[in-house]
């Protein structure tokens, strides 16, 4: 005997908000959603220490689903930049530079909770505080400044599902992955 409860959904754009009801057993146990991110290895650094990296993913559990190397346009790369980034002229014009500055690979990757668990790898913006908190961050052993920090990954669910869009149109390589491609930003 399971107590159901009342599971809700928050609405998408367009959308009306959808309430279903569930035995929270069989939600808990269902486990976390398999979700895909993105990896933007950056020039200079995949063409370096691609096995390595690769061997890292797959140790973490990342199923690489989507994969191309590319010279970014600084339009795409100047969308790549946070926030507080894109305020400073000098600083969007440093980055971008870098970005176009040769090919970068990109892997879409999956896991459960996979947006959380690149983040918690790639660790902060800047290589030296990434060193100070835990020197085995990926921007600690790969990163040499802000612009040059080694990796661009998707900050949060919504900014992934936008980055695929981006750099997958084409579509990923399993049907478990489609359901990215049909999320609206």
């Amino acid at each position: 005997h399971t107590k159901l409860t009342q599971i809700c959904f928050s609405p998408l754009v367009g959308e009306s908000w959808r309430c279903r009801a569930e035995s929270l057993f069989s939600y808990l146990q269902a486990g976390a959603q398999v979700l895909c991110t993105v990896l933007l290895i950056k020039p200079g650094v995949w063409s370096r220490r691609l096995p390595r990296i690769l061997r890292n993913l797959h140790l973490e559990k990342f199923s690489v689903v989507g994969m191309k190397h590319l010279e970014l346009e600084a339009a795409a790369a100047s969308a790549l930049l946070p926030c507080e980034v894109q305020q400073d002229p000098a600083a969007v014009e440093a980055h971008c530079n870098y970005l176009t500055s040769g090919t970068a690979l990109v892997l879409c990757l999956q896991r459960p909770n996979a947006v959380k668990k690149l983040m918690d790898l790639l660790g902060p913006e800047d290589p030296q505080l990434a060193q100070a908190l835990d020197p085995c961050l990926w921007r600690a052993q790969y990163g040499t400044s802000t612009v040059q920090n080694g990796f661009y990954g998707s900050r949060s669910y919504p900014m992934a599902v936008r980055d695929v869009k981006l750099f997958f149109p084409e579509g990923l390589c399993c049907a478990q992955c489609q359901t990215v491609q049909e999320q609206e930003v």
